[in-house]
C-alpha cells in the first residue's frame, strides 16, 4: 500500500556539488511525480569542506529548498551524516534517507523503498538497485559482507589466476541473485549509496552512523548494527536508481595519500569492533602476504585475454554461440568486483547511453552463459575517449522517460 510518510534527505558533498544539485532534483522531481506533499520533503546537504570552490553549486541548492551546512573541516562521510541528521525536524513515523550524492533517481523509486520499508516492520533498511546509466544497462557490483574470511579470498584471488578463478565462481552466484531479480532480497550487506530507514529506527539508534570511521566500513556497521538490533537489511530490486560511479573517490584516479589513509583506519577499526584481536591480525596477516608476494605477480588476469585493442565509440562484442548470457566488466584482471549486463544473443554492442558512463581505462570483459555458467569468453580493451563528467540533466531524463517508465515497470 501507498504509505503517506514524510522524508528527511541527507546527503554529504565533497567536491562533488554538481552532482548534488542533480540529486536532489531528481528527488524532487520524483517526490513530486508520485503524489506526494512538497512540505513533507526536506533535505540537508553537509559539505565537507571540499577543497575545490562549491560555491555556485552550494547556492543552487538553497535555492532548491536545501538546508546547507557548510563545515570548516573534512568531518569524514559518518560524521557529516550524523550532523546532517541533527539539523533535521520530523515525526518518528517518518523516513530518512542517506544518500550519496552522485544519485538520480528514477521513476518509481521512492515509493517502492518507502512502501515495502513502512510494509514491513521487521526491515531496517533498504536500498535500489543501482547501474551507472539512465538505461539501467550497467548493474553496479553487490557488495558482499567484509569478514576476515571474505578478506582472505580477495586476497588469494589477487595472488593466483587459480583462487581469482575460484573467487569468480563464488561471487557470480550471489551476484545473479542480486541483479536478476525485481523483488526483495534479504542481505547481510548493501550498498551504502542510497538507504531508506525509518526515522524511528534512527532515533533508537541514537545516530545515522558510528562517527568513528573517517571514511569506507561506516555503512557496513550501519548494516551489522541494524542487524544486531533484530532488523533485516533489504535490496529491493524493483526500485532503481541512477549511481554516478565513484565521483568522490574517482575510480581511475588519486586513491593514495588522505582517502587510503582513512580507509586503512576505518577498516582497522572495524575489524577490531567485530571480530575482536584475532579477526584484526587474521586480515593484518593477509595485507602482509600480500605486501611480500611478488609484485609481477600480483593481479594476473584469471583466464587468458582476448585483447581487443582501444575503443573510441561503444564496446562490440562476439559470442561463440547464440545463448543468454551475462556480460561482467571489471577494471581489475582478476575480476573480483565486476559490474554486470545481461543479453542474449550471438553479439553484444554496448549503448551510446551506458558507453559515455564508462571512465577512460583499461577494462577487462567476460561473457558467461545464464544456463550453464560457462565462460564463454574473456577480453581486454581500453576506452579511449574521455568518461562523462556531469550529471544527468533533467531534460536528459525527459528525452529518456519512455523508455525509463517501460523500465521502471519491467
Amino acid at each position: 500500500m501507498k504509505h503517506d510518510v514524510g522524508l528527511c534527505a541527507l546527503i554529504v558533498n565533497y567536491n562533488t556539488g554538481s552532482y548534488a544539485v542533480s540529486c536532489v532534483e531528481s528527488l524532487q522531481r520524483e517526490w513530486a511525480r508520485e503524489g506526494r506533499d512538497p512540505a513533507r520533503l526536506s533535505i540537508v546537504c553537509v559539505d565537507n569542506a571540499s577543497p575545490t570552490d562549491q560555491s555556485e553549486f552550494l547556492t543552487r541548492l538553497e535555492g532548491l529548498g536545501v538546508e546547507v551546512v557548510r563545515s570548516e573541516e573534512n568531518l569524514g562521510y559518518a560524521r557529516g551524516m550524523n550532523l546532517a541528521y541533527e539539523r533535521t525536524d520530523g515525526a518518528p513515523g517518518d523516513a530518512v534517507a542517506v544518500l550519496n550524492p552522485d544519485l538520480f533517481f528514477l521513476p518509481g523509486a521512492i515509493g517502492t523503498m518507502i512502501d515495502y520499508l513502512f510494509d514491513h516492520p521487521e526491515c531496517g533498511c533498504v536500498d535500489p538497485a543501482t547501474c551507472i546509466d539512465a538505461l539501467g544497462v550497467f548493474n553496479l557490483p553487490r557488495n558482499l559482507l567484509p569478514t576476515p574470511v571474505e578478506h582472505w579470498r580477495v586476497t588469494l584471488a589477487q595472488l593466483t589466476p587459480a583462487f581469482a578463478r575460484r573467487y569468480s565462481r563464488y561471487r557470480l552466484r550471489r551476484a545473479l541473485e542480486w541483479w536478476g531479480t525485481d523483488q526483495p532480497v534479504a542481505s547481510d550487506m548493501l550498498s551504502g549509496c542510497c538507504l531508506f530507514l525509518r526515522r524511528a529506527v534512527v532515533e533508537r539508534m541514537g545516530r545515522v552512523m558510528d562517527p568513528r570511521y573517517p571514511l569506507y566500513f561506516e555503512d557496513t556497521d550501519l548494516f551489522r548494527t541494524l542487524r544486531g538490533m533484530g532488523l533485516t537489511v533489504v535490496h529491493h530490486g524493483g526500485a532503481r536508481i541512477l549511481h554516478h560511479w565513484s565521483r568522490s573517490a574517482l575510480v581511475g584516479g588519486d586513491f593514495d595519500h588522505e582517502p587510503q589513509r582513512r580507509h586503512d583506519i576505518s577498516r582497522d577499526l572495524y575489524y577490531a569492533k567485530f571480530y575482536g584481536p584475532l579477526g584484526r591480525l587474521a586480515v593484518a596477516a593477509a595485507n602482509a602476504l600480500h605486501r611480500r608476494w611478488p609484485k609481477d605477480r600480483l593481479g594476473r588476469p584469471m583466464a587468458e585475454l582476448e585483447h581487443l585493442g582501444d575503443f573510441d565509440g561503444p564496446l562490440e562484442l562476439t559470442l561463440p554461440r547464440e545463448a543468454r548470457f551475462l556480460i561482467e566488466i571489471s577494471v581489475n584482471p582478476t575480476f573480483i568486483i565486476c559490474g554486470g549486463i545481461f543479453g542474449e544473443g550471438a553479439s553484444w554492442v554496448c549503448p551510446e547511453e551506458a558507453w559515455e558512463w564508462l571512465f577512460q581505462l583499461d577494462y577487462y570483459v567476460r561473457a558467461v552463459d545464464l544456463d550453464t555458467l560457462e565462460t564463454l569468453g574473456t577480453w581486454s580493451f581500453r576506452k579511449t575517449s574521455a568518461g562523462r563528467n556531469h550529471a544527468m540533466t533533467s531534460e536528459e531524463i525527459e528525452a529518456l522517460e519512455g523508455r525509463l517508465l517501460s523500465a521502471a515497470v519491467r
